[in-house]
C-alpha cells in the first residue's frame, strides 16, 4: 500500500508482568514487557514499546523472532484470540523451539502513541532496532539472544526491510504480505476506505486527543481486501474486524521508503518472502507473479543482490495469510526455512555479564 491509501488507512526492561490468562495453554512461558525507546537517534527514550516475550517451556532458545504487524493490526495478528492452536503463529514458533517477541508497534495498542506525524516508517524501524538491541543485550529476557530475526506482515515487512538495511543487526528476515510490485488498482480502492478514529471509541481512547494524524479503516476493508473469503472462517473475520487498530498519515506517506533504490540492496542476511496466492495487493494481475514460489522469488531477487532470497506461496490465502484456514501451511513453511538457514548459526542463549545462569 503506497501513498494512494492515505485516505484509507535508554535500552532496558522497564516492566515485566505475567501474560494474560490463557497463556498457560501455550507451549511457552510468556510475560508482558515494555521497552523504553526514542523515535530517532539522539532523542531521549521517552516512549515505550509493549510486547509479549514467549520462550519455549521445555528448553532454552538461542533464537528470538520479533513479530511486526501491518497497518491497522496489533500483536493480535501473530497470536490470534480464536482457536490459537490453529491461528497463532507465535505458538507454532514456540513449539518449534523459537522464542517470540510479539510487539505492538509504536502508535499501536499498548505501546506509546506519539503525535501521528512522528509515527513513520523510519521511527517504526528505529524503535524495532532498539527492541533488537535489548534482546541481544539481555535487557528483556535476562539473557542474551545470540540470534534475532524479524518476521513481518505487510507494513511490518516494510519496517523489517528498512530496519535490516539501516542497522544491520538481525540474522534473517521473513517478509509476508510483501512484494516490490503492488497492485495500483487495489491501492486506489483501499484509498476510499478510510475512517476517522473518533468514530471508533475504543481507538479514539488510545490516540492523543485531537490528533487527526491517526486514522483507521472501515470494517469492509477486512473481508474485501485482507481475505480470500472462500478460505476463511467468518468467525475469524468478525474477530479481526473487532480488534482492528490504527495507522497514521506519517506511516502512509513514508511507506515506499524501504523500496527506494539501493535500500534492500544493503541487506545481506537470508530473506524469505511469503504471500498468499489470492493476495489482492501483492499477487494481483497488475502486481507480482505469484503463480509459484519460483516466479515470486524471480520477481524479488533483483532487489536483494547480496542476500539469499527464497519464497513461498500459500495456495488460496489472501493478504492476511495468518488468518486463513490453511495458515498452518504458511507457519510450517516459515519454520522449516528458518531451521535450514539458521541451523549452523544458532549458539545457545547466553547470559549477560553479571547475570550468571
Amino acid at each position: 500500500m503506497r501513498s494512494a491509501t492515505a485516505a484509507g488507512l535508554a535500552t532496558g526492561l522497564l516492566a515485566a508482568v505475567p501474560a494474560a490468562a490463557g497463556a498457560a495453554e501455550s507451549p511457552a512461558r510468556c510475560r508482558d514487557v515494555t521497552v523504553p525507546v526514542s523515535l530517532s537517534q539522539g532523542q531521549a527514550a521517552q516512549y515505550r514499546i509493549w510486547g509479549r516475550l514467549c520462550t519455549p517451556a521445555e528448553r532454552p532458545a538461542g533464537t528470538v523472532q520479533v513479530l511486526v504487524s501491518g497497518l491497522n493490526y496489533s500483536h493480535v495478528y501473530w497470536d490470534f484470540p480464536f482457536q490459537p492452536g490453529h491461528y497463532s503463529y507465535a505458538r507454532h514458533a514456540n513449539s518449534a523451539g523459537y522464542a517470540t517477541f510479539d510487539l505492538d508497534r509504536i502508535g499501536i495498542g499498548r505501546s506509546s502513541h506519539p503525535a501521528g506525524s512522528e509515527v513513520t516508517l523510519e521511527s517504526n524501524a528505529h524503535t524495532v532496532h532498539q527492541v533488537v538491541a535489548a534482546l541481544r543485550g539481555g535487557a528483556i529476557a535476562g539473557r542474551r539472544f545470540a540470534t534475532v530475526m524479524l518476521v513481518g506482515h505487510s507494513y511490518g515487512s516494510e519496517i523489517a526491510k528498512l530496519e535490516a538495511a539501516t542497522y544491520r543487526d538481525v540474522d534473517a528476515l521473513v517478509l509476508t504480505g510483501s512484494a516490490h510490485a503492488i497492485s495500483p488498482t487495489t491501492e486506489r480502492l483501499l484509498a476510499q476506505l478510510g475512517q476517522p478514529v473518533d468514530q471508533v471509541p475504543r481507538l479514539a481512547a488510545e490516540v492523543p486527543a485531537g490528533d487527526s494524524g491517526y486514522v483507521t479503516v472501515q470494517d469492509v476493508q477486512r473481508p474485501e481486501f485482507m481475505y480470500n473469503a472462500a478460505d476463511a472462517d467468518p468467525r475469524v473475520i468478525a474477530r479481526d474486524i473487532a480488534t482492528k487498530e490504527t495507522n497514521t498519515f506519517g506511516e502512509l506517506m513514508t511507506i515506499g521508503d524501504a523500496d527506494a533504490p539501493g535500500v534492500t540492496g544493503r541487506i545481506t542476511v537470508p530473506v524469505l518472502v511469503g504471500d498468499g496466492a489470492g493476495d489482492r495487493l501483492a499477487c494481483a494481475p497488475d502486481a507480482t507473479d505469484c503463480s509459484s514460489a519460483a516466479t515470486l522469488a524471480a520477481a524479488e531477487r533483483p532487489f536483494y543482490p547480496h542476500a539469499r532470497l527464497d519464497a513461498v506461496v500459500v495456495p488460496h490465502a489472501g493478504h492476511a495469510i495468518n488468518l486463513h484456514r490453511n495458515a498452518a501451511l504458511a507457519y510450517r513453511s516459515i519454520i522449516a526455512w528458518t531451521k535450514r538457514v539458521l541451523a549452523a548459526r544458532v549458539p545457545a542463549m547466553q547470559d549477560p555479564p553479571g547475570n550468571p545462569r
